[in-house]
């Protein structure tokens, strides 16, 4: 274990009471990892609400294509029936020309053809018909999915400027916390030993954390066992003392140790000797007497 640090003036922070008196240094650093750490969480909430609104604009862009989709699907709708109408028109006025023709044709042969042009003509108006009748039924099934999806749109516009604004409110909220956290831990990094604080950057830098309480005679981080000495020196929170195995800074918090479980208690030689004389007289009056 290697020990370094020196003493000097306790800044306002505030600590667990649980864990006085400590080293001052440590009782800094101890409260400069909790600094650090609600530093990092805030940092990282701000970076992370960009992201957490483009998720939901994302969404909505989705919301936006389902609209523009459905208005497509009905702009096709109406694009093919009148094209339907009008292959009818035209085939209509086929009819209309055979018809004309038939009565002018001088032949069995040629009157036949003709009918057999007008019979194809209504065939056709018949499947444009059909058509028709099939595009005005997935016509009202588009524009109710129109309705649907202009309605979700709507809501989820509403959703993604309220997320917005909540994240303008946080975003603030959060640098103004963060502003007021490194004033704090300026101070207290200007009262910190160099050596001490050299190695809490160094370890925090590795391992995102610098301290570790120390418990049943081993550091609660890596969980590698401390020697007995180590231990009685850890327990007094009177030295900054590192882990061996992780470099972690150690503390003792009296708070956590477990209860040490109180000895049986032992039986008086007077109710031992009535113990064992019991079994005795219980065979003895058990045992059966010989017939004659």
């Amino acid at each position: 274990m290697r020990k370094t640090g020196a003493e000097g003036p306790i800044t306002h922070v505030r600590i667990s009471s649980s864990l006085l008196p400590m080293n001052a240094d440590l009782q800094r650093l101890t409260e400069l990892e909790k600094i650090d750490r609600e530093a990092s969480r805030l940092t990282e909430e701000v970076a992370g609400l960009p992201k957490r609104v483009a998720a939901i604009e994302a969404k909505l862009a989705e919301h936006k294509a389902a609209v523009e989709k459905a208005k497509a699907r009905i702009k096709g709708n109406e694009t093919t029936r009148r094209q339907m109408e009008a292959d009818i028109k035209g085939f209509q006025e086929k009819i209309a020309k055979y018809r004309s023709q038939s009565s002018s044709v001088k032949t069995n042969d040629e009157y036949r053809a003709l009918m057999h042009e007008v019979e194809f003509a209504e065939k056709q108006i018949s499947g444009c018909e059909d058509k028709i009748l099939d595009l005005m039924i997935g016509l009202e099934n588009d524009e109710k999915a129109l309705k649907v999806a202009e309605a979700d749109l709507k809501t989820e516009s509403a959703d993604v400027e309220k997320e917005k604004a909540d994240a303008r409110v946080r975003t603030a909220e959060d640098e103004k916390l963060l502003a007021g956290l490194k004033e704090q831990r300026d101070t207290i990094r200007s009262t910190v030993n160099d050596s001490a604080l050299a190695h809490y950057d160094r370890v925090m830098r590795q391992r995102k954390s610098a301290l570790a309480e120390a418990r049943d005679q081993k550091c609660m981080a890596c969980f590698v066992m401390v020697r007995p000495q180590t231990w009685q020196e850890i327990r007094t929170n009177e030295q900054i003392i590192t882990c061996n195995s992780c470099g972690r800074i150690l503390y003792f918090d009296p708070a956590n140790e477990a209860a040490v479980p109180e000895p049986a208690k032992k039986k008086s030689k007077a109710r031992a000797a009535e113990v064992e004389t019991e079994p005795e007289q219980a065979e003895h009056e058990t045992t059966p007497t010989p017939t004659q």
